[in-house]
């Protein structure tokens, strides 16, 4: 097993902590020796016991360990339990902070299932593992000082259990390690399983309208499955025949110590007693050690993982860094100039490439952009609001260029609906939103029977897709920005509503002020815009009036 000082694990925790586990590893052997005391005690007072001597002392002195050994338990598990919540707590927070200050590309690229399984399961793996090492620390403390003990009853017992000691250690450790790995092996099987039972969940429909369909991958899900499961068995099946092995060994050593070493040892006998009774808790404390070893190394994987994903999140700096104006008053005109930006390959043939692009927004107007699939609308849409770093080319306000990448200053100029986008339920970002206009917006965006608005947040998002856009839509007015940005809004939205929002809604936002940039694929409405915008292989090719 991997030197445990210098594991994934310990730097993982030394990392996000390294005073509290210092500490705790101190109340951990602090422990181990209340345990070594407390058995020399045992020894001595059943010495004087056999001898026809007074143990009123020895008493004593053993209620008054047990209360130190009682406080010293009762102190380390609540570190343990904190620290071990709290160093996960700062990990997740310090995350989520990486991915605020990463860039959309960034962690499109790293993957949001892929870092919420490992906020989720690793962490969880990581947290547990805390007690187990801390546990693991507090009976090698005792493996250790009693080690020390038995060396002054007797020698040759002590040499026996160190000699078994470290060939059991060595040999279970090398085994368990095995056995983990084949573990994880089984665990990523299981995964792919997972994988199959997600497919099923998310294409129910197709599934339940063909049965053929249904027939096929329900045979290859059990069938995995199966497999899987018996695989498991097997491996859960080796780890408890190797724990009773290993216990079988334990009572071979102390067995050892009390029909070999009279062999060696003529004045033995009268240490029998404490040497035997030495050797037990020895051996306990050992096999509690071995068995952390699992734990530990499954934990010392997913603490390699939880690193891994701070460097992928924090490992890309932007390459392009320019000085610019980061704050801004009354924004008169956004314009883009000799903008470039080129996707990465991804598997591609060809990366895509958008630009170079030169456009001036006007403050107050309504643009549309339009082009087929594909030919960098949303590109075009990211790019301006900073999500994406142009490679080349400035982004300028009322003239003067912007600092890249992007500040949460330029960001927070706009209001924006993706076409992708997410609902949250309560009203973030939307300082002491008013009542009475938000009651306005949901009867003009016809939802009032359907939403209410109470304590800033939303009665239900539990909606159709259109509806959701709708109240999307409410929220970004309720931001107050003056421009507006949605992407594909109305694809969503029955005929007549539709309509609404092209003849009504639109021309209200223009004669608020507001600049309002769409993409749409509605071109019986397009007469409607101050300017169109068409996008075609990454190029605004031309500009409809």
């Amino acid at each position: 097993m991997q030197n445990l000082f210098k594991s994934n694990l310990v730097r993982f925790l030394t990392s996000e902590n390294s005073e509290q586990l210092k500490k705790m590893t101190l109340l951990s052997v602090l422990v181990g020796i209340a345990n070594t005391l407390l058995i020399s005690l045992v020894n001595m007072a059943a010495n004087n016991v056999l001898n026809d001597k007074s143990a009123t002392l020895e008493f004593f002195g053993y209620v008054f360990l047990l209360i130190v050994f009682l406080i010293f338990t009762k102190k380390a598990n609540n570190e343990n339990i904190k620290n071990a919540n709290q160093f996960i707590y700062l990990f997740k927070v310090r995350v989520m902070s990486q991915a605020f200050n990463s860039s959309l590309l960034k962690i499109d690229k790293v993957g949001r299932d892929y870092i919420l399984e490992v906020l989720n399961r690793d962490t969880q793996m990581v947290s547990q593992s805390v007690f187990a090492l801390l546990s693991g620390f507090q009976s090698f403390a005792t493996v250790f000082f009693l080690t020390l003990y038995l060396a002054t009853v007797s020698l040759w017992a002590c040499l026996i259990i160190l000699v078994s000691a470290i060939f059991i250690f060595i040999l279970a450790s090398t085994e368990l390690t095995k056995l983990t790995q084949a573990m994880q092996a089984v665990i990523l099987k299981e995964n792919e399983v997972n994988a199959f039972y997600a497919a099923f969940l998310s294409g129910y429909k197709e599934v339940k309208m063909n049965s053929h369909r249904a027939y096929d991958l329900t045979r290859e899900m059990l069938e995995k499955a199966r497999a899987v499961t018996e695989e498991k068995t097997g491996m859960v099946l080796n780890v408890m025949q190797f724990f009773t092995y290993l216990q079988m060994m334990l009572y071979l050593v102390v067995g050892s110590i009390v029909f070999v070493v009279p062999l060696f040892s003529s004045d033995f006998s009268s240490h029998v007693l404490a040497a035997t009774t030495t050797a037990l808790f020895l051996a306990s404390a050992l096999s509690s050690v071995i068995q952390s070893v699992p734990t530990l190394s499954l934990a010392n994987v997913a603490a390699h993982t939880l690193q891994e994903l701070e460097r992928k999140l924090d490992g890309e700096a932007d390459e392009r860094v320019m000085s610019g104006v980061t704050q801004f008053e009354q924004v008169q005109t956004l314009t883009l100039k000799d903008v470039t930006y080129v996707h990465p390959k991804n598997g591609a043939n060809q990366p895509f490439m958008m630009g170079p692009i030169n456009y001036e927004f006007d403050a107050g107007k309504v643009y549309f952009i339009r082009g087929n699939n594909g030919s960098g609308k949303t590109t075009l849409i990211r790019v301006l609001l900073g999500l994406y770093q142009c490679e080349r080319g400035l982004i300028l306000v009322n003239g003067k260029p912007i600092a890249e990448p992007a500040t949460s200053e330029y960001r927070d100029l706009f209001a924006v609906v993706f076409s992708d986008f997410y609902l949250f339920e309560k009203l973030y970002g939307v300082i002491q939103p008013n009542a009475a206009e938000a009651n306005k917006l949901l009867e003009e965006f016809e939802m009032q029977d359907k939403v209410s608005i109470k304590d800033g947040a939303f009665s239900t998002t539990k909606l159709s897709t259109g509806q959701r856009k709708r109240l999307g839509l409410i929220v970004a007015l309720l931001e107050e920005k003056n421009f507006i940005v949605l992407d594909e809004w109305a694809a969503d939205q029955d005929p007549e509503f539709r309509r609404d929002f092209y003849e009504k809604i639109i021309p209200r936002l223009r004669a608020l002020g507001k600049t309002v940039i769409a993409i749409t694929h509605d071109d019986q409405y397009y007469d409607l815009a101050d300017h169109v915008i068409y996008m075609e292989n990454g190029q605004s090719v031309h500009e409809h009036l």
